[in-house]
């Protein structure tokens, strides 16, 4: 994240809290990613103020932040889910594709939620109003003619990547990249020079940026890899990680 955009996210997270201290209602933020609820909940702590997560099911990645005074706290956020459905004879869209053709309609990603897919439907999480929107405006999925509808039903369970251990010189981000994508270390490089890699959920231009267990590594165009344990050192001083890759065909 640039200064740009923590000022930014500052002034929006400052916001937040201001209202929230104000009112007996409770306050929700948008849909943000793990490491930026965290910073939003310390915030709110040091104003003496209370919040929580609310996904569109127990184990979302992205969810909203409600803040609430001691003793007011919600029983549930403002969370609709679209069900998109398409025929799968004519096309099979990808995670990529529905969120590409959401954010088409000029949505920000901070307005949605998470993306789960399951036969010849997916499921988009967003605020009632969005959800209204996509409904009355998307028709499209890549060359997929659409339907939508509200979904009351439970969430298909979050996408499961392939499991495995490799072995890395290092745990600089060059060495994990290249080993996990199966790519040469030039490329890696370049592809974190180039803004093409979030590790957990911000831009890092830096290549020897270190990996630790726990760490979520986005790859644009490519995927996702998950860094689950650093399981030991060989002989020669390399290191097994075990890591999931959620790889995009």
């Amino acid at each position: 994240m640039n200064e740009t955009d923590q000022r930014m996210e500052s002034a929006r997270f400052a916001d937040l809290v201001r209202r929230a201290a104000r009112g007996v209602r409770p306050v929700f933020s948008a849909f943000l990613t793990p490491d930026a609820r965290a910073r939003l909940a310390a915030l709110a702590r040091r104003e003496g103020l209370e919040s929580g997560d609310f996904g569109a099911a127990a184990d979302a990645e992205r969810a909203v932040v409600g803040l609430w005074q001691p003793g007011c706290a919600p029983e549930e956020a403002p969370i609709a889910v679209v069900s998109i459905a398409w025929d799968g004879r004519y096309a099979a869209p990808q995670h990529r594709d529905v969120l590409g053709a959401c954010l088409g309609l000029g949505l920000q990603r901070e307005t949605l939620g998470d993306i789960r897919l399951e036969g010849d439907c997916a499921y988009v999480a967003a605020t009632p109003a969005i959800a209204d929107y996509l409904i009355e405006n998307l028709h499209e999925v890549g060359r997929a003619k659409v339907s939508l509808s509200r979904y009351d039903g439970e969430l298909p369970a979050a996408e499961s990547g392939r499991r495995e251990v490799v072995n890395v010189p290092s745990l600089r981000l060059d060495a994990v990249l290249a080993q996990t994508l199966h790519l040469s270390r030039a490329r890696a490089q370049a592809l974190i020079r180039g803004g093409a890699v979030q590790k957990n959920w911000q831009i890092t231009d830096r290549t020897d940026a270190e990996i630790a267990q726990g760490d979520v590594l986005s790859i644009r165009g490519s995927g996702r890899i998950r860094v689950h344990s650093v399981q030991g050192e060989s002989r020669k001083g390399r290191l097994f990680l075990e890591v999931e890759t959620f790889l995009r065909p």
